[in-house]
């Protein structure tokens, strides 16, 4: 029987089409953040250090003095703000009743600062004169500054 021959035959590449480049716009740099400028005076985090110190040694009620606008917005919980102005911020009634309650014992974490403001978080314990209960509380004080001084006091309280 004659020796069978196989035929090798080579298999070109199909030939390949030349797509046009598409042009692809380059993508946008992303620029760095701006500062947020909040005017003149002290940062938010000098406030913020200042605030905490004087709280810490006692002295919270230095703060107004110290560190409140004239036009300060101070807030307390969901409800509606409880004043404007330094005179409407120290009432009584916007200061949660501070006349008819000892505090027993503070922790206070912070401050935690943020471009335009800082916030504070408080723990305490806390009795009421007129009914001798005492409670454990917890609130986080957000502080907006601007041109050195704070111009909104906002005390936040847990949810649930």
């Amino acid at each position: 029987m004659p020796a069978a021959t196989t035929k090798k035959t080579a298999v070109k590449p199909a030939p390949v089409e030349k797509v046009a480049a598409k042009k692809v716009a380059p993508r946008p740099v992303a620029s760095a953040p701006r500062p947020v400028k909040t005017g003149k005076g002290a940062a938010p985090l000098d406030v913020g250090r200042s605030l905490v110190e004087l709280a810490r040694s006692g002295r919270g009620n230095e703060v107004e003095k110290k560190w409140w606008s004239p036009n300060v917005v101070v807030g307390r919980g969901p409800r509606p703000l409880d004043g404007v102005g330094r005179q409407q911020g120290r009432a009584p009634e916007g200061r949660g009743g501070e006349a008819d309650h000892i505090v027993h014992g503070v922790e206070i974490e912070g401050p935690f600062v943020g471009a335009s403001s800082f916030a504070v978080r408080f723990k305490m314990e806390v009795e009421t004169k007129s009914t001798g209960q005492r409670e454990k509380m917890e609130e986080v004080g957000v502080y907006t500054v601007e041109n050195g001084k704070i111009v909104r006091e906002e005390f936040m309280y847990r949810a649930g």
